[in-house]
């Protein structure tokens, strides 16, 4: 995300003659002391922390101000009605916090310091408004609640900055959801279908078809196993856990999985196609009973590795150049929030605008497996969103099926 040069916000040397004419550098908003962000540099300076250290603090809430200038986001507002910054908000700072004004990507290090300074500095904001608008225990307990959602945000994204301007931000438009699941098509007479055997064109037909099903991310689904998966009964769907380590993946690089865990509900046609794979297909790879996992190389039988659903897709842009640039993994999990968005908004369409987005957050938040950062998972039962994310779920895969041609696998 690169970021604009004009901003009202700026650093400026401030010196303090009650503290022996010591010079800090503060944020000021129209050549006007930001009256937090002064007091912030105050306390950390009376708390023994050292000058230098105290620029590197001003500098991230410099960061924060001028990424929720350029977001619309009245950052002040917002805290002090106890709202926390919402996990896709989190997901944008993380981009913005990843790239100089210029837009050349910064050092990890000092992508680090501006997350951990901006989720201080909104802690510090939190504390101060919950003290004045928390008058009984339950809002106390609210406002611990939705401020450890809003941690957990940040802690997602701690590690790396969040690629959200990258050309594949935005999902594949209608035109382009429909040539691609022509492409990918398994059928032996599909000569668009740039694989050569039947085996592999399966194999990455149902990876592909679930990563835009879903809008799970490609680690999420190479680490998907055969007992994740319910494909009989009335319900059908796959379970995505959330662990902390992944210590039995025998490839150089282990996926990693950032949501929270999400269980994803399967169109009985979709789960009719992942079936059929499963219990006939996969078992034509070579060392097919090696390992647990539904996607296994034609190699050995293991897992796929962690660059494989890329190369997949680049062998696809390469026979259809007019994907260029317009097609990665990421790219289809942005479609799947694309079309859950559009549902959303359909659903609730006869609503108010802002309405219509507070009903939509938890929902949202909740099929991408994302830590709660809105106010309304806090007032409605979980099993109510959840509800909502599988019917939706169906809803758009029933979509998927009017294009989608589900036939050559009986």
């Amino acid at each position: 995300m690169f970021h604009s040069v004009e901003s009202a916000y700026r650093l400026c040397n401030v010196r303090f003659e009650m503290l022996d004419g010591i010079k800090l550098k503060v944020v000021a908003k129209n050549n006007e002391i930001d009256m937090f962000a002064g007091a912030d540099a105050l306390q950390r300076y009376e708390n023994g922390r050292k000058i230098n250290s105290i620029k590197a603090d001003q500098s991230a809430i410099l960061n924060l101000y001028r990424f929720c200038e350029q977001q619309g986001i009245d950052i002040i507002s917002r805290v002090a009605l106890q709202k926390p910054l919402r996990i896709g908000e989190i997901e944008a700072l993380s981009s913005w916090c990843g790239f100089k004004i210029d837009g050349e990507p910064v050092v990890a290090k000092f992508y680090l310091s501006r997350m951990r300074g901006a989720k201080r500095f909104l802690i510090y904001l939190w504390s101060f408004y919950q003290g004045k608008k928390s008058h009984t225990i339950e809002d106390l307990q609210m406002g611990n609640a939705l401020l450890k959602q809003m941690k957990e945000g940040f802690d997602l994204y701690s590690k790396k900055p969040f690629a959200g301007e990258r050309k594949d931000a935005v999902g594949l438009t209608p035109n382009l959801q429909r040539k691609f699941f022509s492409i990918i098509n398994p059928s032996e007479d599909n000569s668009q279908n740039p694989w050569k055997t039947n085996k592999i064109r399966w194999r990455n037909y149902i990876l592909l078809l679930l990563m835009m099903a879903s809008g799970n991310r490609k680690g999420e689904m190479l680490l998907l196993r055969l007992n994740h998966l319910q494909l009989t009964g009335k319900r059908k769907y796959y379970d995505i856990l959330k662990s902390a380590e992944v210590k039995d993946y025998p490839r150089a690089e282990s996926p990693a999985i950032k949501t929270l865990g999400v269980q994803v509900e399967l169109h009985d046609d979709i789960a009719a196609l992942v079936e059929y794979y499963v219990t006939h297909v996969r078992k034509e790879f070579k060392g097919w009973q090696k390992s647990s996992f539904v996607f296994v190389s034609y190699r050995d039988g293991l897992p796929l590795s962690v660059q494989t659903p890329n190369a997949i897709l680049n062998e696809l842009v390469k026979k259809h150049p007019a994907f260029k640039g317009l097609l990665s993994p990421h790219r289809l999990r942005n479609t799947f929030h694309d079309l859950l968005n559009e549902a959303l908004d359909n659903k609730h369409r006869h609503m108010p605008a802002l309405s219509r987005a507070l009903l939509k957050a938890p929902v949202q938040e909740s099929a991408g497996g994302w830590a709660s950062g809105s106010i309304m998972p806090a007032r409605y039962a979980k099993g109510s969103i959840q509800r909502n994310v599988r019917e939706l779920q169906l809803l758009i895969q029933g979509h998927m099926t009017e294009f989608c041609p589900f036939t050559g696998f009986s």
